[in-house]
């Protein structure tokens, strides 16, 4: 992979922005001693990733420019510009002032495509390492021109200065070992080993595929045992289970049957409860018109008293007046028959004396009549009381046939 150009930066001897080339298959760089030939390969060796130390430099700052300051005048005799004042301006003397060095590499691979390594000393004099404008680390950087055949390592795309007097004294064994590493035969030793530990670990890995085929058939034959063992005991627990099962299906029906029963118990219980407080709202209901019948009845039987009490005194009344009537009945009868005794008598004296007087006739006749209308006026009264009398034991037994009847009815309340 061919170098196209160099891009250098405030790098060693180099003031500024510089490119170098483009390079061709064949360029030379030639000029007097002290002309700085050599920072060109050091600007190549620093963008490879060499340490400062193979680049005649102990320190990153020793690759900062440290050039004076150029006349203020251009060498044409024209005026000087405002840009070049400044830059002027921030040249300084001795210790190098650039805030920021870098150096760009471009390579192109067979793809004509173009590889951009740089690296960068930041103003905190360290090391910043980009590809492809893009900042990765050391590691990465520097297995980029690996992958490209450019062994940054082994050297093999510069010749330092002193490097072929120094090949050409160091012993066989140490140019065979340079030979190895240019010709990459620590490489292809190591890939020969890496073939022979992969047939080994190839060989190794069909012996343990053999094996683990093996003892996975073993294991399968043991899984396969197990599982009819544990098939065995499911079995046998099965068998053990089945008559527990009967039983707990009996004892589970007859549950469910005793569950229902009592659902049914209980739901007559609900019914009966229900007709229970019926019932008892009716007795409520009863007692409390009882209540009002008894205190009812109670008080027709309270004013029937009274009035059989008054019945009964009218009774006693009547009866006292009908033995009064009775007895002045008796009386007037007693005197009626006297009256028609003395008037027989009268009678049968006149008849027989012949001589009476008109006057003891007249006499004799008003005396019978007068007795012979208070006799009538006497059966009159006895008439009279005898209908009062019966009326009265007629609402004598009236009212005890009523007492009797509200009696009954106040048992049979009561009974109830």
């Amino acid at each position: 992979m061919p170098l196209i150009r160099i891009e250098v930066n405030d790098f060693k001897s180099y003031r500024g922005h510089e490119v170098i080339g483009p390079f061709k298959k064949f360029t030379s760089v030639i000029g007097p001693d002290g002309a700085e030939k050599s920072n060109l390969i050091d600007a190549i060796s620093f963008v490879l990733g060499v340490k400062s130390a193979q680049l005649r430099s102990s320190q990153l700052k020793d690759f900062v420019y440290r050039g004076r300051r150029l006349a203020k005048g251009p060498l044409d005799g024209s005026e000087a510009t405002q840009d070049q004042d400044d830059d002027d301006k921030s040249d300084g003397e001795g210790e190098g002032t650039a805030k920021k060095v870098w150096v760009l590499a471009v390579f192109q691979d067979e793809k004509r495509k173009e590889w951009l390594f740089q690296r960068i000393i930041s103003s905190t004099r360290a090391s910043e390492y980009c590809l492809d404008n893009k900042v990765v680390t050391y590691s990465a950087y520097n297995t980029a021109p690996t992958s490209h055949n450019i062994l940054v390592k082994a050297k093999n795309f510069l010749v330092f200065q002193g490097d072929v007097e120094a090949v050409m004294s160091q012993s066989p064994r140490e140019l065979s070992r340079l030979i190895e590493q240019i010709s990459e035969y620590e490489k292809t030793k190591e890939a020969q080993e890496r073939a022979e530990n992969a047939t080994f670990t190839f060989t190794k890995r069909r012996g343990i595929a053999g094996e683990t085929k093996q003892y996975k058939e073993q294991k399968g034959e043991a899984e396969h045992l197990e599982s009819l063992c544990d098939q065995k005991d499911d079995l046998i627990f099965l068998y053990k289970l089945f008559p527990i099962k009967e039983a707990l299906e009996a004892n589970a029906s007859r549950h469910t049957n005793t569950l229902n029963t009592l659902a049914g118990l209980r739901a007559e219980q609900a019914r009966a409860r229900i007709a229970v407080v019926r019932e008892e709202t009716k007795v409520k209901k009863a007692e409390k018109a009882l209540e009002a019948k008894i205190k009812h009845s109670s008080k027709k039987l309270q004013n029937s008293q009274k009035i059989q009490e008054q019945v009964g005194n009218d009774a006693e009344r009547q009866q006292a007046k009908l033995h009064s009537l009775r007895r002045d009945l008796s009386n007037a009868r007693q005197a009626a028959d006297e009256a028609a005794d003395v008037h027989l008598n009268i009678t049968l004296s006149s008849a027989r004396t012949v001589l009476t007087s008109q006057t003891e006739k007249h006499q004799l006749g008003v005396l019978a009549f007068s007795e012979r209308q208070a006799l009538e006026t006497l059966s009159r009264d006895e008439k009279t009381a005898s209908r009062t009398l019966t009326q009265v034991r007629a609402t004598d037994e009236e009212l005890q046939r009523n007492q009797e009847r509200l009696r009954c009815s106040f048992e049979a309340e009561g009974q109830d």
